[in-house]
């Protein structure tokens, strides 16, 4: 028999593996860290699966055996082989230790023997402090997205892949975060940081962000100026968003930097008539689709 034990973050959607046999699959659905709840009970669940054919159907009868008692535990709504407890915690704790004692029956060469499993020791704990959700699944660079939860601080950061997002604090309840300008078309890992360390907030896939252009060609004269407007679909995030021109005729065209002030969706930008040439103006933004801007500037 073997024993594996894998550790999972904050309201986990899946539970620790604590024992795969030759018998049976015992996976426990209860999270480490528990979000405290007024009425003070708790459902502890678990998942057990005969691994073999040699399990007599029906013959599984697994116990919860918590503060030093034993329980049955009932089948679960959720599903097949799900098992749960309603779990009432003492009002002065915080925390519960406890493990599953499943009995079932093995049947071999038509002999039927009595089995038992007991896993290794598990525990919960309270807390007041953890995310619930974002509230989308995907969106593109420079957006904004919720994060909804409990006990969130203003010095609470959020950090998407590697990058650290700019973050909004509204309330203990919620923030709103600028998804970074990330390569696009990946899915990232969010997460909840402060001081102490970090939780899990979900998942997040960047997709292409977009710039618009007008007007989306330039033909003017040596001399001359024009305006170019640079558009984004949301808001700049705090410190505005920097947005990186190139040309392929540098003599032809003078411009200054492209920064599109935050919480500003615009930025109207000068361009001067260099020497005469033609050629374009390339867009860049990592996490944006690349606009190209043809260009065209005549002699005097």
């Amino acid at each position: 028999m073997t024993m594996a034990k894998l550790k999972f973050g904050l309201i986990a959607l899946a539970g620790t593996l604590l024992l795969t046999g030759c018998d049976l699959r015992i996976n426990n659905l209860t999270s480490e860290t528990v979000p405290e709840n007024p009425s003070g009970y708790y459902d502890i669940e678990v998942s057990i699966e005969p691994s073999g054919s040699k399990v007599v159907p029906g013959s599984v009868d697994p116990y919860i055996v918590i503060d030093g008692q034993t329980y049955p535990m009932e089948p679960s709504p959720r599903g097949p082989h799900i098992y749960k407890y309603e779990y009432r915690l003492p009002a002065d704790r915080s925390e519960a230790r406890y493990y599953f004692q499943i009995n079932y029956e093995l049947e071999k060469n038509q002999v039927t023997t009595q089995r038992q499993e007991i896993t290794p020791v598990q525990q919960f704990r309270l807390t007041d402090r953890y995310t619930l959700s974002l509230d989308v699944q995907r969106a593109p660079a420079g957006s904004r997205v919720g994060v909804v939860g409990r006990g969130f601080s203003p010095d609470d950061r959020i950090q998407v892949g590697e990058e650290q997002a700019e973050t909004v604090f509204h309330s203990s309840n919620s923030l709103e975060f600028f998804v970074p300008s990330l390569p696009y078309g990946r899915e990232y890992p969010v997460r909840l940081v402060d001081q102490e360390g970090s939780m899990n907030a979900g998942t997040l896939r960047i997709d292409p962000g977009t710039i618009r252009v007008d007007p989306d060609r330039i033909s003017f004269t040596t001399g001359d100026r024009t305006t170019l407007v640079f558009r984004i679909p949301t808001e700049a995030p705090p410190g505005g968003l920097y947005i990186d021109v190139t040309t392929d005729i540098p003599e032809s065209i003078v411009m200054p930097e492209v920064i599109i002030p935050g919480g500003s969706r615009s930025v109207n930008v000068t361009v001067e008539g260099g020497r005469a040439g033609r050629g374009s103006l390339f867009i860049q933004k990592q996490g944006y689709e690349e606009v190209r801007v043809p260009v065209t500037v005549s002699g005097r």
